[in-house]
């Protein structure tokens, strides 16, 4: 038995060096079947990569991938990969993470990445089709922390957070910025809103993205500082992103306008109605018990008009500025525009508005900090740039 079990395992080493997996993993699972105790450490190991190879890598079958994944898990331990070069382990526990994060299913990631010793992985980015990315540990910690925010494990999220901003030496994609960002969230929902505020002000500094915003702003409200609070809904209402999508905005305006400027608070209820029923979401009573009739209520005319009134209220204390195009770059949409005062300010093509933008056009514009993602600093750009 013991002879015909190790002549399974030189056959299965042989066939798994020419590439014949599967018929190598017959092999292992026959000889597994009838004496694990035979199986030594590097037979394990080459038993799990014919297992990952055949059943793991490429496979979208999640419950097959659960499933051999779990079995080498079991079969095996995560090795440092400060030190070894691969683990077959971490790579099986690493592809489950994956599937389980497209699929949203935060639940079972936080079992899965329970499974792994974040120390033991390399902090290495690596290039894939020309683009650098995330080292293993940094991959770990964006899971870990995105995970325990769904899943309302808020000092865990912090915690976690906090250690890859303490740990990490190197950051992809402004990965420092979403763990800050994360940890602002969590402080928010425990209610912490005054640490949450200076976490948010590090992150706006980088990112502006609306919701960001948005989430100011409502600390803001909930500390029932109205006036700091619209400072900050106006970045969210006049970004960039549809009505549609930040409709939550202007239900945070009406609750802030209704404590000084109620006609104010019912246009942007108003607008709040009409986009919740377009999208078939749930109206909040407060709302509801407005009784709007939307038949006699205009979309556009509410956008149109509450756009005006941020546009008016950003730049209240700044006065109208001229100057002339003197560049502009057709193919990544920025110029340059001299003022009156023969300084030179860049500006985007989205921040034009009209149709086309030629050199040497006289325009009028605004001007708002811009952060310089190139030299790493805070500059100023042209905006709400119309033709003269």
């Amino acid at each position: 038995m013991i002879s015909n079990i190790k002549n399974d395992l030189v056959n299965a080493s042989e066939l798994k060096k020419i590439g014949k997996n599967r018929e190598a993993l017959k092999l292992y699972q026959k000889a597994y079947e009838k004496d694990p105790e035979e199986f030594t450490i590097n037979q394990k190991i080459d038993y799990a990569w014919t297992i990952y190879n055949v059943k793991i890598q490429k496979s979208d079958n999640i419950d097959e991938i659960l499933s051999c994944s779990e079995f080498i898990t079991q079969l095996l331990s995560q090795k440092d990969l400060n030190t070894t070069r691969n683990c077959v382990y971490t790579s099986c526990v690493f592809k489950v993470l994956n599937c389980l994060n497209k699929k949203q299913e935060y639940d079972a990631m936080v079992e899965w990445l329970d499974k792994i010793d974040p120390e033991l992985l390399d902090e290495k980015p690596f290039r894939k089709y020309g683009r650098l990315n995330k080292s293993k540990k940094e991959k770990y910690y964006d899971w870990a922390t995105k995970s325990y925010l769904k899943t309302m494990e808020y000092e865990r999220c912090i915690e976690t957070s906090k250690t890859a901003l303490n740990t990490l030496k190197r950051f992809i994609d402004d990965g420092d910025v979403w763990y800050k960002w994360r940890i602002a969230k969590s402080l928010i929902e425990l209610n912490r809103l005054k640490e949450a505020l200076t976490y948010y002000e590090e992150v706006i500094e980088v990112k502006n993205n609306w919701y960001m915003y948005r989430d100011i702003a409502e600390i803001y409200y909930r500390l029932n500082k109205s006036q700091e609070a619209l400072k900050y809904i106006c970045h969210a209402v006049l970004s960039k992103e549809s009505n549609n999508t930040k409709a939550n905005i202007f239900y945070l305006c009406y609750k802030v306008f209704k404590t000084f400027n109620m006609d104010m608070a019912i246009k942007h209820a108003q607008l709040y109605y009409l986009l919740q029923k377009e999208q078939g979401y749930g109206i909040p009573y407060e709302i509801e018990k407005l009784n709007f009739d939307s038949d006699r209520l205009s979309k556009s005319l509410l956008e149109r008009e509450i756009r005006a009134l941020w546009i008016k209220y950003k730049f209240k204390d700044q006065k109208l500025q001229h100057g002339t195009v003197t560049t502009f770059n057709h193919d990544r949409n920025y110029g340059f525009i001299k003022t009156q005062n023969d300084e030179t300010i860049f500006f985007h093509k989205n921040d034009y508005k009209g149709s086309s933008v030629d050199v040497g056009q006289q325009v009028s514009f605004y001007t708002e900090k811009n952060f310089d993602k190139v030299k790493n600093k805070e500059s100023m750009k042209a905006v709400n740039i119309r033709g003269e």
